[in-house]
């Protein structure tokens, strides 16, 4: 069954509403959804996440897809990187993750506006079986943020406790410095969930190889600082994923 984020503008499968509520452009979705309210239309940079699942048996079909609109999503120039990577271990779902990158609310909400890039995401549950969108805005617990197509990213999906974010932060705050000293890991991100919803926040982790991958969570240092996440969010999942070659230009 696809299990679809539908919140205003950024519901990718659902943008052909915005014609039928009789909004002539991006500008006008964007405030009468927000009442006037321009923090929505600020120049934060924004990510959407997709986490999508294969139907069984049907990779290769998605692949082949992707392959033929691949080109078409990357077009505009609102967007400003795409990336896909498929989780190491294909039992576990999501199987895939993509990130699409923007400068801005406004950018991302006029890339989704266009008739092409609508037609392609409308298609995507033609060739899943599951498919869940959510948008994030980068924070600045960590330092290594820098963009590399590193081929091995470990994401961290939290939820903050129940009335327990600011904790959670400042108990971040305190250990960020840990996570990011060894030389394994190559960038360290957080982001948190726009709307509040559940995974409320991703810690994205970047390695040049898998081995220096598990030579990172074997650290000591890391362990605990895992094992301490137990008792601080409400609930978190890892997961290994490998870059795949869909958006990048050889």
């Amino acid at each position: 069954m696809i299990r679809i984020i539908n919140r205003m503008l950024l519901i990718v499968f659902l943008i052909a509403l915005v014609a039928i509520a009789g909004c002539t452009t991006v500008r006008d979705v964007v405030m009468d959804a927000t009442q006037e309210d321009d923090s929505m239309v600020d120049a934060d940079p924004v990510k959407i996440v997709m986490f999508i699942d294969y139907p069984v048996g049907g990779k290769d079909a998605y692949i082949a897809w992707v392959s033929s609109v691949a080109s078409t999503l990357q077009a505009p120039e609102e967007v400003k990187r795409i990336r896909s990577y498929d989780n190491i271990d294909q039992t576990m779902s999501p199987n895939r993750l993509v990130e699409f990158e923007f400068d801005s609310f406004l950018d991302s909400a006029t890339y989704l506006n266009r008739p092409e890039i609508s037609d392609v995401l409308l298609d995507i549950p033609n060739y899943s079986s599951d498919a869940d969108v959510h948008i994030y805005v980068e924070r600045s617990d960590y330092e290594r943020t820098e963009h590399a197509d590193y081929p091995i990213k470990i994401l961290s999906l939290i939820d903050y406790p129940l009335g327990g974010k600011d904790a959670y932060l400042e108990w971040v705050d305190s250990v960020s410095g840990t996570l990011v000293d060894p030389p394994q890991v190559k960038a360290i991100a957080s982001y948190d969930n726009y709307y509040g919803e559940s995974p409320h926040r991703l810690i994205s982790f970047e390695f040049s190889s898998q081995e220096d991958a598990d030579t990172y969570e074997a650290l000591e240092e890391v362990q605990a600082i895992e094992d301490e996440l137990d008792d601080r969010a409400g609930g978190w999942s890892l997961h290994t994923f490998e870059l795949r070659s869909d958006y990048i230009s050889e």
